[in-house]
């Protein structure tokens, strides 16, 4: 490289470093929170978590428990009805799956 050619490399340089410095005044710097907000922070979202999750099992086991205790009352009160829907869930549930293989080995047909 020849002495010009530096110098022009060196002038573009000091250019940038000069246009980089404008950049960083321009912007003021971003708060970066401490380490301990952002430990803080996922306490409390672990926390929060940990809340939806007991309310959503309790949910559950509710929902559940009357789930049983309807099918359990419908069994007493009128067993052909209940053995009906149970007959039905059961055809049902075999065309669902009947359905859904057929759809498979098409898409493996395809791929």
């Amino acid at each position: 490289m020849s002495r010009s050619e530096e110098q022009a490399e060196q002038e573009i340089l000091m250019r940038m470093q000069q246009q980089m410095k404008v950049l960083d005044d321009a912007y003021e710097p971003v708060n970066i929170p401490s380490l301990a907000s952002i430990e803080a922070q996922a306490k409390e979202r672990r926390q929060m978590r940990r809340r939806a999750n007991r309310i959503e099992m309790i949910l559950f086991w509710i929902v559940g428990l009357f789930i049983i205790a309807f099918g359990s009352l419908l069994f007493h009160s009128a067993p052909a009805l209940y053995l009906g829907i149970q007959a039905i869930s059961l055809c049902a549930a075999i065309a669902v799956a009947v359905i859904w293989s057929g759809r498979r080995r098409k898409e493996a047909r395809h791929e």
